[in-house]
């Protein structure tokens, strides 16, 4: 599901390289999750933006849902997103003058081409909604919604699609214990039904769930 060798990463600053990424290998196959834990700077979210097809500055190879990224014109890039991959934000990234239901609707509504009505995907966003435990929320605003009730519309969010992967970054970080642990079991959940989940995080309990735990330090992954 996602396979990257060889992977480096760069960026400029102040007129000095800084290398994040040094040589990265990492496969992800469906039915796994996969933790990657690291301090924070540590190249978490770079490897994940790479591995959602976001970022295509990289060196070395990488597939995912067995295309080749490299070469990809961005609207191609665009669809794989769309269509395969759900994206689990750290600053959740919803629309603030849309409710928790249009906020979840929002991916399949962009899914141009595909004509699967209006009230199918209502369904289903609901459904979505209910399964992180938000059914009662589904007309409120972001605004009127909690930092944790936020995060669960955008993992919600994420499912909309059904999407062979699941890429997300630190999606405990803003839920309290209980509601937490619940998201942890609902990606152990997600991998039994059959989606490739990645997880890039600073908390070892992430890991009760997780096929491998993996550590990312001074841009190298072991």
């Amino acid at each position: 599901m996602i396979r990257l060798a060889a992977i480096t990463r760069s960026f400029t600053d102040d007129g000095r390289t800084l290398e994040v990424l040094r040589g990265v290998d990492l496969a992800v196959s469906a039915g796994e999750v996969v933790a990657v834990v690291g301090a924070s700077g540590s190249g978490k979210s770079t490897l994940l933006a790479i591995a959602g097809a976001l970022d295509t500055g990289f060196g070395g190879e990488a597939e995912v849902a067995g295309q080749r990224l490299r070469g990809l014109s961005p609207e191609a890039l665009a669809r794989l997103r769309n269509r395969s991959i759900g994206f689990v934000f750290q600053s959740f990234n919803l629309v603030p003058s849309f409710t928790a239901l249009q906020n979840v609707l929002l991916p399949g509504m962009l899914r141009h081409g595909q004509g699967e009505p209006i009230d199918a995907l209502r369904v289903r966003a609901l459904a979505a909604l209910d399964r992180v435990g938000l059914a009662g929320k589904a007309h409120a605003r972001p605004a009127r919604l909690s930092g944790g009730e936020r995060q669960r519309v955008a993992i919600a969010r994420a499912l909309l699609t059904r999407p062979a992967l699941l890429l997300a970054d630190e999606p405990t970080g803003n839920l309290d214990a209980v509601t937490g642990e619940a998201i942890i079991r609902l990606f152990g959940e997600l991998a039994r039904e059959g989606t490739a989940v990645l997880v890039v995080t600073h908390e070892e309990r992430v890991s009760r769930v997780a096929s491998r735990v993996l550590t990312l330090r001074e841009g190298r992954l072991s």
